[in-house]
């Protein structure tokens, strides 16, 4: 187990952004006391995170007279706690980006290939280019959230609702019909389900890594039908997976079962809403995760730099912010040798 002493915790803009997002909306309903317009002032002025989020947010809300009223509540008993640290951090940051903004700048949706659309019977492809995410609904009252260069197929009939997803990562939340079970084809395995949240990855080693948050999946193995190998049918059950479980599955057994939390969940599923969160992971497995949506090549150079832990959160695609960040805050050495090619090495 990592020593959470030892992570490197980088700077963490989600808790700011979520703040800003709710003082915004508070504002914009026109219902605060003064007492509260204080507590917001006193908020604002805890850090220059807190104060350049809501900018952003207020940002959005452009021609609102409550807004622009907002600088008649600068002046409070409270003055403003200076942090050399935020204060740098948020110019070195920039790219770092509000969760609620994000969503609205997700890559552009790749209108779906629809090949029929006759009830009960549908059927489509979508697809995400590198750093995209597209949120589908099925004709079902299923939605799936495809995430960075990834690919699905989908087919639905009278007796099965089937997903394949042919390349990268997808989060199904899935409609409770029992005449009709819901599977997710990829790679040689299934995972099926009737009314349940899950997501399913396809790496690089063709193996699937399953993550369950509701509900309850059943893992299977897959075989293609003779003469037409596009299409496979589940063989095996291997086993089940509950909420709160996930697990890597290869072929015909589970290589690893693990229990996680509902802050887990949340967390590696950050990628829904654009961001990425750390919490311990390795720099190498980070550097990979950050790579899935970039076309940046990142380079880590020595054994221990590759085993460094590291903790914070990140935009999705934003590869300055994030080596800017890991400079300021570990002394790692960030160096372009080739356009779009960086490398990271330890400081002399």
């Amino acid at each position: 187990m990592t020593d959470a002493g030892n992570i490197y915790l980088l700077p963490d803009p989600k808790k700011s952004e979520a703040e800003a997002a709710e003082w915004a909306a508070r504002l914009e309903g026109g219902e605060m006391t003064p007492a509260d317009h204080a507590a917001f002032a006193r908020w604002r002025g805890e850090s220059e995170q807190n104060h350049d989020a809501f900018e952003r947010f207020a940002g959005l809300w452009d021609g609102l007279d409550r807004l622009e009223d907002l600088n008649a509540y600068d002046a409070v008993d409270n003055a403003p706690v200076q942090r050399p640290f935020l204060r740098r951090a948020a110019v070195a940051l920039p790219a770092l980006a509000a969760v609620l903004l994000a969503v609205l700048a997700i890559g552009a949706l790749i209108k779906p290939d629809v090949l029929e659309t006759r009830s009960p019977h549908f059927a489509a492809n979508y697809q995400t280019k590198v750093g995209g995410q597209e949120i589908v609904s099925l004709p079902d009252g299923s939605k799936l959230t495809l995430n960075t260069n990834s690919r699905i197929a989908t087919e639905f009939t009278k007796t099965e609702r089937r997903v394949r997803l042919l390349r990268g990562e997808a989060f199904f939340e899935v409609a409770h019909d029992t005449s009709r079970p819901f599977s997710v084809y990829a790679g040689s395995g299934v995972v099926r389900a009737v009314g349940t949240a899950f997501s399913v990855r396809l790496n690089k080693a063709n193996k699937l890594d399953v993550m369950v948050s509701e509900g309850r999946v059943a893992l299977a193995t897959a075989k293609p039908l003779a003469g037409t190998p596009s299409v496979s049918r589940p063989t095996r059950t291997v086993m089940e997976l509950t909420a709160g479980q996930s697990a890597v599955f290869s072929a015909e057994h589970v290589e690893i079962l693990e229990h996680v939390t509902p802050t887990e969940i949340d967390r590696k599923l950050s990628w829904r809403v654009g961001m990425l969160a750390f919490a311990g992971e390795p720099l190498s497995d980070v550097v990979d995760e950050v790579g899935r949506y970039s076309d940046v090549d990142i380079e880590v150079r020595g054994d221990e730099l590759r085993a460094m832990p590291i903790a914070g959160y990140f935009k999705a695609g934003e590869v300055e912010g994030f080596v800017e960040a890991l400079h300021i805050m570990t002394g790692v050495e960030v160096t372009e040798v080739a356009p779009g090619h960086l490398v990271l090495s330890a400081s002399k």
